[in-house]
């Protein structure tokens, strides 16, 4: 079921009129869970999805689609590319794409200093939110969920979800996440 066909379901058909009810969206959860799991093998298509029929303003690269897919399947990834290959935007994307696939998780980006983490992630949010509208719509903005800030970036899913950044120092230690990236680790 295509995001189109749910959004269609509260509009009326003729006399008989269709809503969005509960025992309707327990119908469609079995469709629900194979789109989901779907895009947590092929994030790339997840992204294409949320374009919508608009891929004049946004599309991915093969070599970009590749990087999505092995970071989206494997526990450990280790990639040195060279500059203007967007490893951060790709980067960030893929915290977005797990924040919203995987309700509750907790992940961070970290890097040499936490102003640069923190400067990192606000741009490349705010680049992707821009290019795809639909992963502006899937954080919670409100007051006091979502911060950004000179050296402290938080971004809170409506899920649940959030990744912030911390230090890679000692002091870090004891914070739980169940995943994260890490910028520049040399």
């Amino acid at each position: 079921m295509a995001l189109s066909d749910l959004l269609e379901l509260s509009v009326s058909k003729g006399n008989k009129k269709v809503g969005l009810s509960e025992e309707r969206l327990k119908a469609c959860m079995p469709v629900a869970r194979q789109y989901i799991a779907f895009w947590r093998e092929y994030p790339d298509i997840y992204v294409e999805f949320l374009c919508g029929s608009n891929p004049e303003k946004f599309s991915l690269f093969f070599y970009q689609r590749v990087f999505l897919r092995i970071a989206a399947r494997y526990k450990y990834v280790y990639a040195t590319y060279p500059r203007a290959y967007s490893k951060s935007f790709l980067s960030m994307m893929v915290q977005m794409i797990r924040c919203i696939l995987y309700p509750g998780c907790k992940l961070f980006v970290t890097s040499g200093g936490k102003e640069q983490a923190a400067g990192i992630m606000k741009e490349k949010v705010q680049e992707i939110c821009t290019l795809i509208p639909a992963f502006k719509r899937e954080i919670d903005w409100t007051r006091g969920k979502t911060l950004e800030g000179k050296d402290y970036c938080k971004y809170v899913f409506k899920n649940g979800s959030y990744f912030d950044n911390i230090a890679a120092r000692e002091s870090s230690r004891g914070k739980r996440r169940h995943g994260g990236t890490i910028e520049e680790c040399v």
